[in-house]
């Protein structure tokens, strides 16, 4: 039952004045429902985990004693979109926190000065001035302020820290001298599988000595109850991780204080454009935003020539028509920062500036072309017209495109944005603004008014989740779409679409299986879910496209066998009346039934194989394949590989296995199995028992789960 919740309020009210007073009531009605939607699931985990009755609108706030706080159920997660305005659904949650009697709420933020500070103001101008918004500039000198905020009764304390090993510990001393250890709190952790994850983990898990190897030092900093961590220091809370790639946190341990218990998928507004919008077509070329260019770009632009390829020099074509178009139509950006061209070649700074300075070379170029109407550019603006033409055929024509262009072309700005690089140097020219930058151009820096981007930066590997968090096109820019184009060669492209629909089908599987174990990430080749350092290697399964999954050992032994077999059999024969009669033809059931016929059926499985997970393995490839799932039975004999029953090789032989995972649904196959006499069978009561096994198709994407 979801707890009662305060669904609006003073707080609240203020805060969507101050974000935007020209809000309409669609958009302010949707802000309303993320943030009661988000804060409903925290006073739900806070009453069941910390203490009933202490928030919410009748809350009675701190009172006795609590458990120690840091227990996985109080963690859960807020999954949004890339640049969907998840800083802001903090804001209006925070808002609606302190509407609920929470006094203290926590954001800690990208280990980055630039997006800390666009992160303190966001809260500062966001928030009444009832509430105290700190920094790392307030650690030690507003102590008393906060102190007396939170004494008195009435509104609260927002504190911003980056993920930094010297700005954790400050904020936890601040926490603790101003008392906010007394109160309702919550934690927000913005981008949660970025840094807060324990970078120590496959190590440890593959460690062979009797070696202590701890958790990494931002982890603890925030995790750790064995010391003075940011969790430890507030014992009345709800830890919620905030991202929109989740992939990091879905794969932890279950015992992982970073795993999350809870899930609240947050749903962008309006005029929001993302994966869908970009990637969903499986043909590139069907979609008129995507130009393709040439597969091998990336080489010739950071190789020895001197020149720009001809991708980069169409999508800096493109753009300045469309940004001239843009500003002729409907207005320049009224916060004078101009229209963006985003160029992410490289992570390596020497790279970055060698094409800042191509590009600018090719500028100069443009420049003095477009002021000779004859000169040879002229045909290659005509091709870029053309282009934006095709599916804008209301746009300026190219006279005046080339007069506005010609008119403002002096104060373009050509930008750097590295870690070398900070807010105050971001000059933008209130026209034409090309950037070159790479991990920056990344998490939680928003791009306004972005209208190309070129995008050939590629890894042997991919990172699913760092590659996503790149598509810094997507955002609230429907506006400005007929003016939008994305360069990039098809290999990026497919792997783009390749994030996006493994985005989409986590999305969908957590909507619908909101009690959730086991979540399945689908991945594709040359990819990975996310970097291995934070994941166990001996918990993480891959399940491969065409391969059979069985348990290594069955269940025997505990005197139970005959109330289990009697209940599968029930089951088999009401799925499949004609099972002893036609068991290898086999019959298609549903995947729910396909799922209550497995649950029935105990193993000791600790391989790939486990009781609990298989459920959610069947579901998640039902909503890829039809909910549809072959079941198959057969009686077999097998030899045990040793005392317990263990079993090397499961029970299908090749031929079959080959056969099946021809088929466009899964095959479930139910076997009733003896053991050989003459195997190492002490303990075994010469039963038979039941054990199933599952064939994947062999069109089907790789998928990774953690079976903890």
């Amino acid at each position: 039952m979801s707890p009662k919740i305060r669904v609006t309020g003073p707080t609240l009210e203020a805060a969507l004045n101050a974000i935007r007073p020209s809000l309409t009531p669609e958009e302010r009605k949707d802000a309303t429902r993320s943030a009661s939607q988000i804060i409903t699931a925290i006073i739900s985990a806070y009453d069941s985990n910390v203490k009933q009755g202490e928030i919410g609108p009748q809350g009675k706030g701190a009172k006795g004693k609590v458990g120690k706080g840091t227990a996985k159920s109080q963690t859960g997660l807020i999954y949004g979109r890339i640049q969907s305005g998840k800083t802001r659904a903090m804001v209006t949650s925070a808002a609606l926190a302190f509407d609920n009697k929470i006094r203290v709420v926590v954001v800690v933020t990208s280990n980055n000065n630039r997006l800390v500070d666009q992160t303190h103001q966001d809260f500062r101008k966001g928030l009444p001035g009832n509430i105290g918004v700190y920094s790392k500039a307030h650690f030690s000198t507003e102590i008393e302020q906060a102190k007396q905020i939170l004494e008195s009764g009435e509104g609260g304390i927002v504190l911003i820290c980056s993920k930094g090993a010297a700005r954790l510990p400050q904020a936890t001393a601040f926490l603790t001298k101003t008392g906010a250890n007394k109160h309702p709190s919550v934690i927000f952790d913005d981008e949660g599988d970025q840094a807060t994850l324990d970078t120590n983990t496959w190590e440890r898990s593959k460690q062979t000595k009797n070696v202590i190897i701890p958790p990494s030092k931002i982890h603890r900093l925030i995790h750790d109850p064995a010391i003075s961590s940011l969790r430890r220091s507030l014992p009345r809370h709800i830890f919620v991780s905030v991202t929109g790639t989740p992939s990091g946190l879905v794969l932890q341990n279950i015992e992982n204080r970073s795993r999350p218990a809870f899930i609240e998928l947050l749903e962008a507004g309006k005029h929001y454009v993302g994966g869908g919008t970009f990637f969903a077509t499986e043909n590139p070329e069907h979609n008129h935003l995507i130009t393709l260019i040439d597969s091998g770009e990336r080489i010739q632009l950071l190789g020895k020539q001197k020149h720009l390829p001809e991708g980069l020099k169409g999508a800096i074509r493109f753009f300045l028509l469309a940004a001239a178009a843009a500003g002729l139509q409907t207005g320049w950006p009224a916060d004078d920062q101009g229209y963006k061209l985003l160029c992410h070649p490289s992570v390596k700074n020497i790279d970055q500036e060698k094409v800042a300075e191509l590009i600018r070379d090719y500028v100069v170029y443009l420049s003095h072309g477009l002021n000779t109407v004859k000169h040879v550019v002229m045909k290659d603006i005509q091709k870029s017209y053309d282009l934006l033409k095709k599916h804008n055929s209301s746009v300026p024509r190219l006279v005046d495109l080339v007069a506005c262009i010609r008119a403002n072309m002096a104060s373009r700005e050509i930008l750097i944005l590295n870690k070398n690089t900070t807010g105050d140097e971001l000059n933008y020219s209130r026209c034409f603004n090309l950037l070159v930058g790479g991990n920056t151009l990344g998490r939680g820096l928003a791009i306004k008014n972005l209208l190309v981007t070129y995008y050939v930066r590629e890894a042997v590997t991919t990172q699913m989740d760092t590659m996503y968090q790149h598509a810094r096109m997507f955002g609230y820019r429907k506006p400005t779409l007929r003016y939008t184009r994305v360069f990039l060669p098809p290999q990026l492209y497919n792997r783009f679409r390749e994030i996006y629909v493994s985005d989409e089908d986590l999305r969908k599987f957590i909507k619908q299986n909101p009690k959730f174990d086991t979540l399945p990430v689908r991945i594709a080749a040359n990819m990975r879910a996310t970097r291995p350092s934070v994941l166990d290697a001996k918990k993480v399964n891959v399940i491969v496209p065409g391969t059979q999954i069985f348990p290594n050992y069955p269940h025997f032994g505990s005197g139970t066998e005959d109330k289990i077999a009697d209940n599968v059999r029930a089951k088999l024969h009401k799925l499949f009346p004609g099972y002893l009669q036609n068991g290898n033809q086999g019959t298609d059931i549903s995947t729910e039934d396909a799922q209550g016929l497995v649950s029935l059926i105990r193993t000791n499985g600790t391989n790939v194989w486990r009781d609990r997970k298989i459920p959610s393995i069947l579901a998640y490839l039902g909503q890829q394949l039809e909910e549809r799932v072959r079941l198959k039975y057969r009686k077999a004999e097998r030899m045990a590989g040793d005392e317990k029953g263990y079993l090397e090789a499961g029970v299908l032989t090749g031929s079959v296995v080959e056969k099946d995972r021809q088929l466009a649904i899964p095959v479930l196959w139910v076997f009733e199995v003896k053991f050989k006499v003459g195997g190492p069978q002490r303990g075994w009561n010469g039963k038979p028992f039941f054990y199933p096994t599952l064939v994947v198709p062999k069109k089907y994407p790789l998928i990774v789960f953690n079976k903890s």
